[in-house]
């Protein structure tokens, strides 16, 4: 799933008055809603509204935000709801899906909020960056101890 300018940027202060103010408005399955409701998310951020349906649809969305507006979740609620009712079986090694981003912070920020998200469909999620071993790796990680 690609993610290229389809609209203009979408940003916090954008009103969208006719959208959805729930995520089960917005599309996303129930036990994915359920999910969010378990960790105190209960209505989407605007970027969030903005940007699910369109994702949920397959189309490619650019989404531009400040920092804690809500874009993980804007992008990875519908990768999650997408992948969980695919057809294509899971197959242990063989990801499904791959978001790119550019801090092993960040990749732990997406996984950590995923990760939770993606367990209640069934689906595992992992953080893979330079310098850590992986699962199953039997080579000792090359980073070194923070000082």
């Amino acid at each position: 799933m690609s993610l290229h300018a389809h609209r203009d940027a979408v940003t916090p202060s954008t009103p969208t008055p006719s959208t959805p103010t729930t995520f089960g408005g917005l599309g996303l399955p129930q036990s994915l809603v359920t999910a969010l409701e378990r960790r105190g998310i209960r209505e989407p951020f605007p970027i969030q509204a903005a940007t699910v349906p369109d994702v949920l649809a397959g189309r490619d969305v650019l989404g531009r935000a400040q920092t804690g507006s809500g874009k993980t979740l804007a992008f990875g609620l519908p990768l999650l709801a997408r992948l969980a009712e695919s057809a294509t079986p899971p197959r242990p090694g063989r990801p499904r899906a791959l978001v790119l981003v550019p801090t092993r912070e960040l990749a732990q920020q997406v996984r950590d909020a995923l990760a939770p998200l993606g367990h209640s469909l069934g689906l595992g999620v992992v953080a893979v960056y330079g310098g850590a071993p992986y699962p199953g790796s039997s080579r000792p990680s090359l980073a070194r101890p923070p000082s």
